[in-house]
């Protein structure tokens, strides 16, 4: 797996190379060209009213929604992204038909979807088919809630993650041999469903944590997987803590601390260890004179009170009876 660390960083080049002397359209130009555009709030709504190639760029202060509308938009030129979000832009894929999808052409030099700044993916679909690269590259803050993310070849990964991910849901599927997620930063993931394709025997890791200038975390706490053979690959110092899940193999040495896996079902899943509570003790030296709370104290205590009473009367009339006679 040294290799796919290798490749990243061509990767990357690729990115940074094709990103240059290339005029993108934006949220205030893209009205008209395949698209309408509204103003909502702080945010341009750019909504596709028909399948589009364009180079789409969020910049700096920008904050926008894209809904693909089920329509698809493509990338223009090989060495752009469909979309880039520069440090400092925030965007929102959504789509309100069915359908939706952003894809590149075979020929691409770059990932699909490339983020430097906040992007946050709710529905659609975002498709990778050009080698070396990503169907999403994240050097930003991404958070994904739903939509699809894959691929349609070998030696093409699904999410690439430098910065900060979080994942709460949506669906990544490993189409082919590379592995769908390959978190080289910090990545949590909250939920979501991770499943090789049907007949996808060639897969590598479903998931590698794999760090290139930083170490990578990894942290689990829910979500369905199903690997080829194995779940997880991580490199080196890396670190992978699982507490949550179900997983089509066994992961235990990545379980966190106070958590036990058992297999039901043919599923691998997690629970928390019971905890132990040590009885309290009195103060050392005290006599603990509580007395404990139930009828039957009260109980024995009105008859001993009862019987003092009648015989405090018994004893004063045997007196009386006593000095009369």
């Amino acid at each position: 797996m040294k290799k796919v660390k290798f490749l990243l960083m061509i990767a990357m080049a690729f990115v940074l190379a094709g990103a240059t002397n290339v005029s993108a359209i934006t949220a205030s130009t893209i009205d008209g060209s395949g698209a309408s555009t509204s103003q909502e709030g702080e945010y341009t709504r750019i909504l596709l009213e028909e399948n589009v190639s364009h180079d789409l760029e969020i910049g700096d202060g920008e904050k926008v929604v894209l809904d693909l509308n089920g329509y698809t938009l493509t990338n223009y030129t090989d060495g752009c992204s469909a979309i880039y979000i520069k440090d400092g832009g925030e965007l929102i894929i959504t789509s309100s038909q069915e359908g939706g999808k952003i894809n590149q052409k075979s020929t691409s030099t770059a990932p699909v979807v490339n983020n430097d700044g906040t992007l946050i993916i709710e529905e659609g679909t975002i498709e990778a088919s050009a080698r070396r690269q990503a169907a999403v590259y994240n050097a930003g803050d991404v958070t994904v809630c739903g939509g699809t993310i894959t691929t349609t070849g070998n030696d093409i990964f699904g999410f690439t993650n430098e910065g900060t991910a979080t994942i709460a849901g949506g669906n990544f599927i490993q189409a082919y041999n590379y592995s769908i997620i390959n978190n080289a930063n910090v990545m949590k993931i909250q939920g979501g469903n991770f499943e090789i394709s049907t007949g996808n025997t060639n897969a590598y890791s479903l998931i590698t944590n794999q760090g290139s200038a930083n170490k990578a975390s990894l942290e689990v706490t829910a979500g369905t997987f199903k690997a080829n053979a194995n779940v997880f690959f991580n490199d080196d110092e890396d670190t992978i803590a699982i507490s949550g899940g179900s997983y089509s193999h066994d992961i235990s040495e990545y379980v966190a601390d106070g958590y036990t896996m058992t297999e039901e079902n043919g599923q691998f899943v997690l629970n928390k260890d019971e905890e132990v509570k040590e009885p309290e003790s009195s103060e050392p030296g005290k006599e603990d004179t509580t007395i404990e709370e139930n009828p039957n104290t009260y109980d024995n205590i009105l008859v001993y009170v009862g019987l003092a009473l009648f015989g405090s009367i018994a004893l004063g009339y045997s007196i009386k009876k006593a000095t009369t006679r």
